[in-house]
């Protein structure tokens, strides 16, 4: 079975370009010694030098992972003496002469903090080389952090965890977890000092921390301890000699990409320990952090790969579906993925139910039954196991396992008249990042897909008859799937026949790479993901538009993982699809790469840009991996078709990438690729290993080509001779081609055609009358020679357009490329409330348009939240706004329709937080007597005497109009504003509204209020 017919079908497409390639010959091999020292230091680091450009066969800058087992700090990140006092150069903890002392003079809460960076995600046991210590000797600790931002330093940060473990961040559950006071030191690590230990020596952890970047020394009591070095004992990959030394690897044109690949791989090494190493939760009061737990049923021996280096520290079935390909195709670690694969397998219940995760402490065993979903992975993750190493003892040992696992999935389809999954009667309604129990678009098409494995598997292992009963069934619930769950009128799959007005991203991305949506319908669905799940970090799981009360929006690596890919993988002749892969691809995970810890990726990513959990995310989290795999199988084109790649694809998804390379690791040895886009053709160089068979392809981009392979003619608009050449989707293919070395060459014979595409989006998409609004437009295109676009945008009668028309400049040249153009809308004091379509156009000097259509919302005189958060942001002390229609606070409910929900950060209970507005144009309510609102809040805190609203109005004269309330929590109450005599309210430019507890010295408290109906008249 072609492995691309169901991952990502070929799409139909029409218009685009072409290139002319020149070789690039791949130079160097994944075993070329790594230089010594980090290259993230080194001065032409593409991780340090933003104008590094790639070289060609030069991939060993971009590798994070150390050449050894022993690391050392970069740098000092800072040296506070707080109570206490440092002496000396606090520079000698990186090594050499020098010293630097710590003395204390109290408990922790006053000790000195001597805070050293990595430089990057590290993991293992710290040394310290003491020279002196005072007698009695104060206890020496050490705290980790994956960031700057949650080190606990602070009385607020953490829930208090300053008190405790100050400059850590949180990695164990429940104590600290955001919302919950921290209370004891369950997260430094006391190293062993005092008892026998003669000075100097180097003292070294007794546990293993996995994912940190910054590592704070501090004492607990009063004395001095003087040292100069500080080093970790790298436990990452323990397996693996030389970390560095990657077996596969990527290259291309693009440093971002690049970077991006070898981030993935790094997150995926960062996760891998001895299966010995595991956390078990929850500790008791007072338990210090460790782990050092047993993976169940894992060889003691051998390593595993985790879901995150610093938690949960254990095996997930969903995490490896990312993990095991990345490992695949990068230090080729088979072991530590059987043993992961092999410990999971063990667990399996009678009834033929996967637990999610390894069943190492408590808490996981409360959630034995709660994952569902990943029960599909269970059966994926032993069909890739098989597709990447061609195990077929390891297949035969598991398939039992595996039969039974789609029993269980078969039972719980067989409960519903119309042929769908839902979890809800057998309590397994957990997934990757929420709860739903319905009729899903997503765990059904991921069913599909086991199905379509297992049919596969079946017939590996000569049965026929069950494989042709698994392929029938893929073939029903795919038709049930179109058939309940499809909406031709939005063009894109529902969440579930019970919330069938959400349109995820997660459904509409696996509808896609499981085969079970049509050409036309993967169109379709990509197109109201850009349209409507885009934002400014990545793409949502849900538009914001959609309000629903399983999904909330927020930024998931593993769905982001799956629309890059579909987006990457399509067979699209304008290369337009490809490139907005591309471009999510380094929107999304490049923005994790310019934050903390700088070369890992994080578990999630909330509305603001920020880690989702706060303190307990895990920031190197190998679900998020998804960049590597993407790159090697859809920008440099090289997947497995059969197993252990015994027939493989080379079908290159360019983009906007002018040169690509990479090696990939198989049993039969080293598959290399090189290809190269210019304006006149592509050339692909591929090594084809001994006992395997390659299919080769180029893309055409719409242009007529001939296409030799080894310089003997195989297409010029039809198969020359007996070439095995077919054209397809916009490729031109040739099939069998044998072991050795190859080039595949299209020359264009005619121009490429100029093809352009638009999206825009009415940023905010409500205003009042006399407003205004911004329609951001994004203009993608390609063309043979220039390319250049006038903008423009159709409106009512009576509106006004700013620019009435905008030209932009793509490159062109035979590579696609983006531009974006604003437009402002301006709506008169005469337009009366209501919805307005808005038709923006793109057109060429050659007659080729692109067309897409906005709508613009005139409100009534105020904000009723019924459409969003019409413009609202978080403000001081508050972490996210968002418009709900139920609320976890007495009454439960809004005024009417939506309200705003504000979130409030841990800080103070008394301290305020704040939501505001800040028109597009400012508002006159000079005709208004008062502002009113609708006002609810938390209560609870400890000592509070009262609760407080401040509303705040600001002026564009720079005046403005506050007034205090006293208010009750869990009720809602009518706050109004009077503004007669006020000189601002002509043009009012920003409305605040605050909250705080009174009374009270409580910390830190989250607590949240909700606003509806802000109006004046």
């Amino acid at each position: 079975m072609n492995r691309k017919h169901w991952r990502i079908p070929r799409r139909q497409a029409g218009g685009a370009i072409a290139a002319l390639a020149l070789v690039v010959a791949i130079a160097g091999s994944a075993q070329a010694a790594r230089p010594d020292g980090d290259h993230r230091l080194q001065p032409k680091s593409p991780w340090s030098d933003p104008t590094y450009t790639p070289t060609p066969g030069d991939w060993q800058p971009y590798v994070l992972a150390p050449s050894g087992h022993t690391v050392r700090p970069v740098s000092v990140s800072s040296a506070d003496p707080r109570g206490g006092s440092i002496a000396g150069d606090p520079k000698a903890a990186l090594g050499g002469k020098p010293t630097v002392s710590l003395v204390g003079t109290g408990p922790r809460t006053t000790s000195p903090l001597l805070t050293l960076d990595f430089g990057k995600e590290v993991g293992g046991e710290i040394q310290v080389h003491v020279l002196s210590a005072s007698s009695p000797a104060p206890q020496l600790h050490v705290c980790f952090s994956e960031s700057k931002a949650e080190e606990a330093l602070t009385p607020a940060q953490n829930n208090g965890e300053a008190a405790y473990a100050p400059g850590c961040d949180t990695a164990n559950i429940w104590n600290g977890y955001p919302g919950v006071a921290y209370t004891s030191d369950s997260d430094s690590h006391t190293l062993p000092l005092t008892g026998s230990t003669a000075l100097p020596a180097t003292v070294k952890d007794t546990q293993p921390r996995g994912g940190f970047r910054y590592a704070t020394l501090f004492l607990d009591g009063p004395g001095t301890i003087t040292l100069n070095d500080i080093s970790l004992d790298y436990q990452a990959a323990p397996l693996q000699a030389h970390p560095a030394d990657y077996k596969g690897w990527f290259l291309s044109s693009s440093n971002e990409l690049n970077k991006l690949w070898y981030a993935g791989a790094y997150t995926v090494q960062s996760d891998t320990w001895m299966s010995n190493t595991a956390k078990s939760w929850p500790y008791t009061a007072g338990e210090s952090d460790q782990s050092d737990a047993q993976v169940p049923h894992a060889d003691a021996s051998k390593e595993v790969i985790f879901d995150a280096a610093k938690r949960d520290r254990v095996v997930w079935q969903g995490d490896l579906a990312v993990e095991a390909p990345v490992t695949y195709l990068s230090t080729d670690d088979v072991s530590a993925v059987d043993n992961s694969l092999t410990s999971l397998a063990a667990q399996q219940l009678p009834d033929g139910y996967v637990p999610a995760e390894s069943l190492v402490g408590q808490h996981n065993l409360d959630e034995e039954r709660t994952y569902g979903e990943y029960v599909t992975w269970f059966v994926y993750n032993a069909y890739e196991h098989w597709l990447y190493t061609g195990d077929r003892s390891y297949l035969a040992a598991n398939w039992s396992a595996l039969t039974k696992a789609m029993n269980w999935l078969e039972s719980v389809r067989a409960q519903d008249p119309q042929g769908l999954i839902a979890f809800g009667a057998v309590g397994s309604c957990g997934h990757y990042g929420y709860s739903d129990c319905g009729h899903e678009t997503y765990v059904n098409a991921l069913y599909v897909r086991n199905l379509r494995e297992m049919a596969e598997l079946a017939t590996e292992l000569g049965d026929s008859s069950q494989s042709a009963i698994y392929a029938a069934r893929a073939t029903t619930v795919a038709n049930a799937i179109n058939a309940q769950l499809w909406a031709p009128t939005v063009g894109a799959y529902r969440l579930s026949r019970e919330i069938p007005n959400a349109y995820p991203q997660d459904a509409n991305a696996t509808a896609i790479l499981t085969g079970v949506a049509s050409p036309a319908q993967a169109a379709a669905s990509l197109s109201y993901l850009r349209k409507n799940n885009w934002s400014t970090y990545g793409s949502l799981t849900v538009s914001p538009s959609t309000p629903n009360p399983s999904i909330s929006p927020s930024y998931e690596p593993l769905p982001s993982g799956f629309e890059a890919e579909a987006r990457l993988g399509s067979a699209d002749t304008t290369r337009l699809s490809q490139l907005q892969g591309e471009q999510l691809l380094q929107t999304f995970w490049g923005y994790q790469l310019s934050q903390d810890p700088g070369s890992t990726y994080w578990e999630k990513v909330d509305t603001s840009g920020q880690p989702t959990i706060g303190q307990f995310t895990s920031l190197a989290h190998g679900w998020a991996s998804a960049p590597t795999v993407a790159l090697t199988n859809d920008v440099l084109g090289v997947t497995p078709t059969s197993s252990a790649y015994q027939t493989f694809d080379v079908v290159p998804h360019p983009g906007d990438v002018t040169w690509s390379q990479g090696v990939v690791p198989t049993p039969h040895g080293k598959i290399s690729a090189s290809w190269q886009s210019s304006r006149t053709g592509f050339t692909l160089r591929t090594t084809v290993p001994g006992h395997t068979t390659a299919r080769l392809a180029v893309p055409t981009d719409g242009a007529r080509v001939d296409v030799t392979l080894d310089g003997r003619l195989v297409w010029n608009g039809k198969p020359v001779g007996d070439t095995q050449a077919t054209s397809q989707d916009g490729y031109i293919y040739v099939a069998n081609v044998p072991a050795g070395n190859h080039t595949l060459r299209a020359v264009h014979t005619s121009t490429v055609p100029t093809a352009l595409a638009m999206v825009a989006n009415a940023a905010p998409s409500s205003t009042f009358a006399g407003g205004s609004t911004s329609v951001q437009t994004t203009i993608s295109g390609i063309a043979q020679g220039h390319l250049a676009a006038t903008v423009s945008a159709a409106v009512p009668a009576g509106w006004r357009v700013t620019p009435a028309q905008q030209t932009v400049t793509l490159t062109g040249e035979g590579s696609p490329s983006s531009r974006t153009a604003t437009l402002t809308i301006g709506v008169p004091t005469s337009a009366k409330p209501g919805s307005y379509p808005v038709e923006v156009t793109a057109a060429t000097h050659g007659g080729v348009t692109a067309h897409d259509t906005v709508t613009v919302t005139v409100e009534p005189p105020g904000y009723d939240f019924d459409s969003g958060t019409m413009g609202w942001q978080a403000g001081q002390n508050a972490t996210g706004v968002a418009q709900v229609t139920s609320i976890a606070n007495r009454p439960g409910t809004c005024v009417s329709g939506g309200c705003l929900q504000v979130s409030g950060a841990q800080v103070a209970a008394a301290s305020e937080r704040s939501a505001y507005v800040t028109p597009a144009q400012p508002i006159d309510m000079s005709r208004a007597s008062a502002l009113t609102l609708d006002f609810d809040c938390w209560g609870g805190v400890p000592g509070a005497t009262g609760y407080q609203a401040v509303v705040t109005l600001t002026g564009s004269d720079g005046s403005t109009l506050t007034k205090t309330y006293p208010v009750s929590s869990d009720i809602w109450t009518t706050l109004s504003l009077d503004l007669s005599g006020w000189s601002g309210a002509s043009a009012v430019s920003r409305i605040e509204v605050g909250f705080r507890a009174v009374g009270t010295t409580y910390s830190p408290w989250g607590g949240d209020f909700q606003l509806d109906n802000v109006t004046w008249s």
